[in-house]
């Protein structure tokens, strides 16, 4: 038995050997060899608790999927799927430099002894490691969709006014605003409404939480609504007459002339107008230029608010000097009104009077003696030669300060009566009544008139009336 084993041996181990080539050949003429890559491998990572157990977090810069190159015989190596790898990547094994080695292998025990892994395109994992922060907020409103018309989101008053974020510090630094969206869409009464919170970034795109590792302490909030009518008033103020001697107010300017306000409709629609008062108002000597500021919202009745970005309201006042003049009148220039029927009217006296005016200096000095109207007044006046005060037509802002008399002489134009006519008027009863001449009496006009208040009314001038004063003689 052992020498048939023993006989003729190197032949034996030789048969052995040619066996084992020829099967080797015949193998890979059937099986040949393959070197493939399996692309779009994911990287597992394990022990993540190692850093979010210390309050942080992390995100992958770099690595999270591999390429992977294989050889092996073709009937194995095209089969292989992305499955069929397991790619780990162990937080334990994290470097200073915030990478972690990457280990591949084949699930398949059986794969493992055909198939050599020969690379992979990422031999780490690069993460960026950051520290998790709470920060407070305040929560923004935002209205979309439009009110009915005339109407206004005057407040909104939300149930929880802040939110607490936890965000890594990147996040926190990116984060542009926190709000809630509130519709609005044809409110016309308060109304009440629950809303999401949402975070934005400095290009206003919403921060999915999850997916920037934030998270927000509140999710949903009530909001309640108030809704106001809203209107549009003239502001208005009274004259300011507490100048400084010798001088007049030439000009007010205020930096608002309308102010639009909020409230309930029917508090509204009673406010009409907004009232400066100026009768508080001081100048100073010597300067032509006062400011005063007021706050709108304190002069508003109660249950009416401000709808302005401000409630401050400027008001200028400039003072000019106040400076008289003589005008110098031809009498033939001098025009006569109000003669009464069937009786003609002249002026007695010849040459010029001079009539002395006043008002503010730029009017006064910029006035044109050859426009000036003169003009007596003899309404109510008998056939005789009267004194009648000369009046001028003035420019706003300049008075006359003294009247001046000429001398009218009135007549009768109408035809003497025939004889016939005279003894019919004779045997009538006798008029006992002695015919009188009216006169003006001599008066001093005020040189300081009044100015309407500067309210909104019609472009419109009403000039004064005539008027003469009379006495019996």
């Amino acid at each position: 038995m052992k020498k048939m084993f023993t006989d003729n041996l190197w032949l034996k181990i030789l048969s052995v050997l040619m066996a084992i080539l020829i099967w080797i050949v015949v193998l890979n003429i059937n099986d040949p060899s393959k070197t493939r890559t399996i692309a779009g491998v994911r990287v597992e990572l394990l022990n993540e608790d190692i850093i979010t157990g210390n309050n942080q977090v992390y995100d992958i810069l770099d690595g999270q999927l591999v390429s992977i190159t294989v050889t092996g015989p073709r009937t194995i190596v095209d089969t292989l799927k992305a499955k069929d790898f397991t790619v780990t990547a162990d937080f334990k094994d994290l470097s200073q430099a915030n990478s972690i080695p990457i280990n591949v292998e084949l699930a398949e025990y059986s794969y493992q002894q055909k198939v050599t892994i020969n690379k992979k395109s990422h031999n780490t994992v690069q993460l960026l490691i950051e520290d998790l922060e709470e920060k407070e907020y305040d929560i923004d409103v935002r209205y979309i969709g439009q009110p009915e018309e005339g109407y206004i989101i005057a407040n909104t008053v939300l149930d929880t006014p802040t939110v607490k974020i936890t965000a890594p510090v990147s996040v926190h630094q990116n984060i542009k605003q926190v709000c809630v969206s509130v519709d609005a869409s044809n409110a016309s009464a308060d109304f009440e409404t629950v809303v999401p919170v949402k975070v934005y970034d400095s290009k206003a795109v919403e921060l999915i939480q999850a997916e920037n590792n934030v998270a927000v302490n509140v999710t949903n909030i009530s909001a309640k609504n108030t809704v106001y009518y809203t209107k549009k008033i003239p502001i208005v103020y009274d004259d300011i007459e507490n100048a400084v001697n010798g001088l007049e107010v030439s000009n007010v300017e205020v930096s608002m002339r309308e102010v639009s306000v909020m409230g309930r409709k029917e508090v509204l629609d009673m406010v009409e107008r907004l009232r400066l008062p100026t009768d508080t108002i001081t100048f100073e000597d010597g300067n032509t230029e006062t400011k005063v500021e007021y706050n709108l919202q304190e002069l508003l009745p109660e249950g009416v608010y401000l709808n302005e970005k401000s409630d401050t309201l400027k008001l200028t006042v400039y003072l000019t000097e106040i400076i008289q003049r003589t005008l110098t009148i031809n009498i033939t220039d001098i025009g006569i009104r109000n003669i009464p029927d069937g009786m003609g009217a002249s002026i007695v006296d010849s040459g010029t009077v001079r009539v002395l005016i006043q008002g503010k200096k730029h009017a006064v000095e910029e006035l044109d003696a050859g426009t000036v109207s003169a003009y007596v007044s003899v309404r109510g006046g008998n056939a005789a030669i009267s004194s009648v005060p000369v009046q001028l037509q003035l420019p706003e802002g300049i008075t006359q300060v003294e009247n001046v008399y000429v001398r009218v002489s009135l007549t009768n134009t109408e035809p003497e009566p025939t004889r016939e006519t005279q003894t019919q008027t004779e045997t009538s009863e006798p008029d006992t009544t002695t015919p009188t001449v009216n006169i003006p009496e001599p008066t001093t006009t005020t040189s300081n008139p009044t100015t309407p208040s500067h309210e909104p009314e019609d472009d419109t001038t009403t000039m004064p009336e005539d008027s003469s004063q009379t006495q019996e003689t």
